[in-house]
C-alpha cells in the first residue's frame, strides 16, 4: 500500500463506541438550514386510533403499536400492526433482507428518475477497523509524523472491530497495546468505510479494503478451533460486505454477519414532510407541584401498579391526552421532529435539576474507562435518572410513547415483569439515563458518529435510537446539523434548529440492522448566547 499524508490535520481525538470527526483544515463546507416544504401526502387508510397496553395508554395513527403483551397483541387489528419497510428486499443466497437505497425523486413524492442526488459538500465518513488477528489490538490515528505516535482511537479485542470518523487519505495504525509496534497500516479511501487486518493471508495489491501488514504472515494453523471459527465468521463478513454494498446501492456494510432487524419500531420516513400521530396519556405539566410531590420514585412506583389515575394530574394540562405529530425533515438519514413535546415547566424542571448536580465537562466515548476529554467536544454535561422525580418519569414515558417501546423496557424491571421479555437478558433498561448538555459560546461538538461497532457477537448491541430534546432557543448557532443527508439540492448539511420543548428522533441503524452511516451528526458551534440539551439514547436489541 502507497502511503500518503494530507497537508494539513486538526487532531480531534476520539475513543472507542463513541467514533468523533477526524478532519483536515479547511475542509469545512459551509452549511445552510433547508426549509422542509408541505408536501402532497398520500391518504392512510388508518384512520382510527385506539388504545394498546394495560397502563401505557398510548395511542397511534399511520403506525402499529406492538406490544411485548401476547394478548394485547392478539386484540390488535392487522392492519395497525408494523408493516415491513418496501426498501428491504432478500439479497440472494444470504438468506438476508438488505436495506436498498430509494430513489431520490420518490423523498419528493414524485416519478423515479424526476430527480437527480446531489453530492454533499462534506467529504467525511465512517472508517470501521477489522481485527482479524488472535490478539488485542489499538487503533492509533497518524496525526501526520509518519509513525504510530499519534491518538489512540480505540482498542479491539481479537477478532473484532472498532473505528471513528474520517477522511480519505487519512492514515492509521493497528498496534500492540501500550507499544508503537505496528502491526497494519491503513489508509481511508474515499467512499470506502470497511479496513482489515488479517495476518494470515497475502492480500490483493488492488484491494482497498487491505490493510498492509507490517509484519511476515502468521501460519493458519496456530489458531485453535474455536478462533479459527472467529477468524472464518471476519472473513465472511469481510466477503460479504461488497457484495452488500453493491446490492443496496451504496451502503457500506458497518454491522457484523449475521445480524437481525432492529428490535425496536422505526417510524417510516419514505418522503420529506411525511408525517405520523401519537396522542399519549402523559400530558404536560403546565405548574410546578410542590416539591414534596417531587420525590424520587420506586420501581413500583415508576410501574404505576396501584395507580388509578395519572400522578400529579392537578398540575398537568386539563385535557385527557396529549396530541403530537412527528414529521419527517431528513429520509436518509431517518430524522423526525417532534414540536411541543416538552411543556415550558418541564425544561425548566430539567434545568433546575441538571444546575443542582455539578456539571462535568463533556467525555468522548461511553463513560467509565473508555470516557475522555477532547476538543472535539467541549461542552460541560450531567446525567438524569428516570426515577429522580414524577416528572422525569412523565417525559421518558412520553419518549416511550412516541418511539413505541414499551416504557417498561425503560427502567429496572421486576422479577415478574421480565418474563414479558424472554429475550432480553436481564432487568436492566434498554436506554441511557438522560443526558443533559449545555453549551457556552464557542462550544461544540464536531460531527461524529453515536454507535458503536460490533463485537465478535452476531447481534452485538449498540446505541440504536436518540430522542433529542432542546431545553432552550434565541441562541445564535448550535444547530444539530447531518451534513451527510440524501437530497436532490445542492447545498450544506440538514440542520435541526434549537426550540424550546422541540424534540427529534434520529436512528443510527438502517431497517435491515446495519449501522447507518448517514447518522453523523454535529452540535454547531454556538455564536452568541448558550445551549441546553438533553440527549436520550437507546440500545438495540439491549446494552449489557
Amino acid at each position: 500500500m502507497k502511503i500518503k499524508f494530507p497537508l494539513s490535520l486538526g487532531v480531534f481525538l476520539t475513543v472507542s463506541q463513541l467514533w468523533v470527526w477526524l478532519f483536515v483544515n479547511g475542509q469545512h463546507p459551509g452549511h445552510h438550514v433547508v426549509d422542509v416544504l408541505p408536501l402532497k401526502r398520500p391518504t392512510s387508510n388508518n384512520q382510527d386510533c385506539k388504545v394498546f397496553g394495560n397502563d401505557n395508554g398510548v395511542c397511534f395513527s399511520n403506525a402499529g403499536f406492538v406490544p411485548e403483551n401476547s394478548d394485547e397483541v392478539e386484540s390488535m387489528e392487522a392492519e395497525q400492526l408494523e408493516e415491513e419497510d418496501p426498501m428491504l428486499e432478500e439479497m440472494p443466497g444470504y438468506s438476508f433482507k438488505a436495506y436498498k437505497r430509494a430513489d431520490i425523486s420518490s423523498f419528493y413524492n414524485e416519478p423515479p428518475g424526476s430527480r437527480v442526488e446531489a453530492t454533499p459538500s462534506f467529504q467525511g465518513q465512517a472508517a470501521k477497523f477489522q481485527n482479524m488477528s488472535p490478539e488485542r489490538l489499538d487503533l492509533i490515528w497518524d496525526a501526520g509524523s509518519g509513525a504510530a505516535d499519534g491518538n489512540h482511537i480505540c482498542s479491539t479485542g481479537p477478532f473484532e472491530s472498532c473505528g471513528t470518523s474520517s477522511f480519505a487519505t487519512h492514515v492509521f495504525y493497528f498496534v500492540r497495546p501500550k507499544t508503537t509496534e505496528i502491526v497494519c497500516t491503513f489508509q481511508v479511501v474515499k467512499e470506502h468505510s470497511t479496513y482489515y487486518c488479517d495476518p494470515f493471508v497475502v492480500n490483493d495489491a488492488e484491494d482497498e479494503s487491505a490493510g498492509e501488514l507490517n509484519e511476515p504472515l502468521r501460519s493458519i494453523a496456530t489458531l485453535s478451533d474455536a478462533e479459527r471459527k472467529l477468524y472464518e465468521a471476519a472473513q465472511f463478513n469481510r466477503d460479504f460486505a461488497p457484495v452488500y454494498k453493491n446490492f443496496t446501492g451504496g451502503n457500506e456494510w458497518l454491522g457484523q454477519f449475521p445480524t437481525q432487524k432492529p428490535q425496536h419500531f422505526m417510524w417510516r420516513a419514505d418522503y420529506f414532510g411525511q408525517e405520523h400521530h401519537v396522542s399519549t396519556k402523559e400530558t404536560h405539566f403546565v405548574q410546578l407541584p410542590p416539591q414534596d410531590r417531587l420525590k424520587r420514585l420506586s420501581i413500583m412506583e415508576m410501574k404505576r401498579e396501584n395507580s388509578t389515575s395519572l400522578p400529579l394530574r392537578e398540575w398537568r394540562e386539563d385535557a385527557d391526552t396529549l396530541n403530537l405529530t412527528l414529521t419527517v425533515i431528513s429520509v436518509a438519514p431517518r430524522i423526525i421532529q417532534i414540536d411541543n413535546f416538552l411543556s415550558d415547566i418541564e425544561v425548566d424542571h430539567i434545568l433546575e435539576t441538571a444546575l443542582n448536580k455539578n456539571l462535568q465537562r463533556s467525555t468522548t466515548g461511553m463513560g467509565g474507562t473508555d470516557a475522555h476529554i477532547s476538543s472535539v467536544r467541549t461542552s460541560r454535561t450531567t446525567w438524569v435518572s428516570r426515577h429522580t422525580s414524577p416528572i422525569m418519569d412523565a417525559i421518558i414515558r412520553r419518549g416511550a410513547d412516541v418511539m413505541k417501546i414499551d416504557e417498561a423496557l425503560m427502567r429496572h424491571r421486576l422479577e415478574s415483569e421480565n418474563k414479558r421479555y424472554p429475550h432480553m437478558p436481564n432487568k436492566l433498561p434498554i436506554n441511557e439515563d438522560l443526558q443533559i448538555v449545555h453549551y457556552d459560546k464557542g462550544q461544540q461538538y464536531t460531527a461524529h458518529h453515536d454507535f458503536g461497532y460490533p463485537d465478535t457477537r452476531p447481534n452485538a448491541p449498540s446505541r440504536s435510537i436518540n430522542l433529542c430534546m432542546y431545553l432552550n432557543e434565541g441562541m445564535e448557532g448550535g444547530e444539530t446539523s447531518f451534513p451527510r443527508w440524501r437530497r436532490a439540492e445542492p447545498g450544506g448539511a440538514v440542520k435541526a434548529v434549537p426550540k424550546k420543548g422541540k424534540a427529534m428522533i434520529f436512528y443510527m441503524r438502517l431497517p435491515d440492522g446495519n449501522l447507518d452511516d448517514l447518522s453523523q451528526h454535529a452540535a454547531m458551534p454556538v455564536l452568541k448566547g448558550e445551549k441546553w440539551f438533553a440527549n436520550l439514547w437507546t440500545w438495540d436489541p439491549y446494552s449489557e
